[in-house]
Formats: C-alpha cells, structure tokens, sequence
C-alpha cells in the first residue's frame, strides 16, 4: 500500500469509530479529545496497546493545552477544550474503541511496518481531518457573541454579528445575513408570507428568481457580488420583477460597478444589508 492509501484506509477506520459516537445533538468533545490524542499515541507506537496509553487512572496525553497545541499546529487557533478529559471514564471507553478500530484496519500491517518519517506525515493527514471534523461538529456549532451596547445604532449590532460570523469562516457570513434579511423582511411586509429557504439551497433547485421574492421584488442577499447575480438581476428585469441586492457596506462599489457592465445601473438597488435590516427593526419600533 502507498502512503496515501494507508492513511485513506486508517482515516476511513478513524471516521467509522467517530460516527457511532454520534448522537442526535451532536458528537461531543470528548470524541474530539480522544480522536486527537490517540493519533499521537499511534505515533509513538503502533499496533496500539492499552497498556501503554492507559495509566491505570487516565488516558496518557489527553490534557486540553496539548489537544490545543494539536488544532494550533493544523490551523485553528480556537480552543477546544481546557482538560481534555483525561480522567473521564468515557474517555477511555472512546480511546478503547479507536484502539479496536485503528488495529483493526485494512492498513494496520502496512502502517506498522513504515519507516517514523512516513508515519509521521500519515499520522499529520489523520489529525488534520480530526480538526476538520471538530470544525465542523463543534466550532462551526458554537453561538456567535457580540458585544452588545444599547446606545449603538442598530446597523452597527448587525455589522458586529456579519463581522462575528466573518471570522468563523467558510459560509458563515453569507447565512448570517441570509438569516437576518430573512427576518427583516418578515417585519418590512408582516400581512406577506415569506418564504425562508436553506442557505445553501441553490436558487436553481427549487425554481426561485431570488433569495427571497415578495410581490414584485426579487432580494439577493450576497457578500461577493457577481456576475453570476447580476445575470439573475436581468432575468428578474425581462419578468417585471424589482431586483434589489443586499450586501456588506464595503461590497456596494463592486456591486454597482457590475451593474453598469450590463447596463442595469439604474434599474436595479444595491443596498448595505446592515441598513436594510436596521431598517426594519427601528422604523417599526417608532411607532
């Protein structure tokens, strides 16, 4: 076996034990911890052996500032955990069932006969796919936090949530605001019932003009205008349909930009959607 196929063969043993850990609210740290730790054991030793791992009282190694060190060395500068669990007895129950899974794989023989430097790059590949699971299972599940003050407009709370959720990455920003339009538009037109879609629902699946059609208006909610949007704006123009674009503040010169490339400059709103959705928050709320 190559050295990729071995560590395809062990990541696919490793995922296999982390799913049935899996629960209806999720999988929780403690499978994080142990997934990581374990494939620092598997570094020092391999086929793994409890008697090497397992103290007697705790799993060896499983301590939160070494679990962070790990994520740190793959990227990801948040921390999971401050003890890592290490006395738990679930967590050795957890580092029993890897130990099962791991010895078990179809590329246990191969792993164990490598020479230290190819097991260390396979043993890299296994951790990183934890922390991509962690990212995933936990990180990307966690509530976003601002730091709330009464006297700051409320376009100003909404920037704080866009830029809380810009800083978790991936899409996180664009279903934010997707999320919040969704429910400033619930308040801007509260007799109309508006449809709220999955984030990552694809206009072209379900048939939609837009993100979010009410009456004669089409809003597409997006933090990286295209062109791609911009051919939808002129579908929504030869239906009588009102595009209206929502995106960050600093995106709006783009936005507009595009719009005159295909000559729609002045058919077409481009709004900020923090003030879009301030909007339907304050106006209401003076009445």
């Amino acid at each position: 076996m190559t050295v990729g196929e071995i560590a395809a063969a062990l990541d696919g043993a490793i995922d296999d034990w982390y799913e049935t850990q899996r629960t209806e609210t999720g999988v929780n740290r403690n499978v994080m911890t142990v997934g990581l730790i374990m494939c620092e054991h598997m570094r020092a030793h391999f086929p793994l052996d409890e008697e090497r791992w397992f103290s007697g009282s705790q799993v060896r190694l499983l301590g939160g500032s070494r679990v962070n060190k790990i994520l740190a060395r793959h990227g990801e500068e948040r921390p999971l955990a401050s003890e890592g669990g290490r006395t738990s007895r679930g967590s050795q129950e957890l580092a029993r069932g890897f130990q099962a899974a791991v010895n078990s794989s179809t590329a246990a023989d191969a792993f164990a006969a490598i020479d230290p430097d190819a097991r260390a790059a396979i043993i890299e590949t296994l951790q990183a796919a934890m922390v991509e699971r962690i990212e995933v299972d936990f990180f990307d599940k966690q509530r976003l936090r601002i730091e709330y003050r009464s006297h700051e407009p409320t376009c100003t709370v909404i920037r704080q949530l866009l830029d809380a959720a810009s800083v978790r990455g991936g899409n996180a920003t664009g279903a934010v605001a997707q999320h919040v339009v969704g429910a400033a538009l619930c308040l801007h037109y509260p007799d109309t019932e508006v449809d709220n879609h999955s984030y990552t629902t694809a206009d072209e699946q379900t048939g939609r003009i837009g993100d979010f059609v009410v009456h004669d208006a089409a809003f597409h909610v997006t933090t990286a205008p295209g062109e791609a949007l911009l051919r939808k704006c002129v579908q929504n123009l030869s239906l009588d349909v009102f595009p209206v674009v929502l995106t960050l503040r600093d995106r709006i010169a783009a936005a507009e930009g595009l719009a005159g490339n295909f000559d729609i400059a002045d058919l077409i709103s481009v709004r900020d959607v923090a003030e879009f959705v301030a909007d339907a928050v304050d106006i209401p709320a003076r009445h």
